[in-house]
């Protein structure tokens, strides 16, 4: 229980909240770059402020399902990286255990977004409604997944 709770604070908590913020940083910049798009003149005070106000907005809802999707993705890997013979292969086991988990946290934030449309009928972050947003969205994913995979590596050789 006290390695759970060890990885959950030092581990998972810092990972999720990097692809939290960068999520909700790369929404609020796609929805103030259509509001500019449309010469809406902003400073850069309404930038941090609505980019602040949409992080505490999105945290309770988006937040939440960013923090199970990463939680299945990442359990999921640690089940595989497990399973791997990695101590046979020429390659780094830091390294596989790196690409998995940032391809993990990449497709996790895929498959959520995606799974979203058809479920709600409407794409709820609408910083991914675009194919550029989409991949950012994805991108927050990925850097999250590799966060957790440095953070969690317990050979100590980063």
């Amino acid at each position: 229980m006290k390695n759970l709770t060890r990885r959950t604070i030092f581990h998972f908590i810092p990972s999720w909240a990097v692809g939290f913020l960068l999520a909700s940083v790369f929404h609020s910049t796609a929805v103030l770059m259509g509001l500019v798009d449309i010469n809406v003149e902003l400073t850069v005070n309404d930038w941090l402020f609505m980019m602040w106000q949409d992080a505490l907005g999105l945290l309770p809802t988006y937040g939440v399902i960013i923090a199970v999707t990463l939680l299945l993705a990442f359990s999921v890997t640690h089940f595989i990286v497990n399973r791997l013979s990695l101590h046979k292969t020429k390659v780094s086991i830091n390294q596989i255990r790196f690409v998995l988990f940032t391809v993990a946290g990449g497709l996790s934030f895929l498959l959520m977004l995606l799974a979203m449309q058809p479920m709600l009928n409407v794409t709820l972050i609408a910083g991914a409604r675009s194919t550029l947003g989409l991949i950012a969205q994805c991108l927050a994913g990925v850097l999250a997944g590799g966060m957790y995979s440095q953070l969690s590596d317990s050979s100590g050789r980063h």
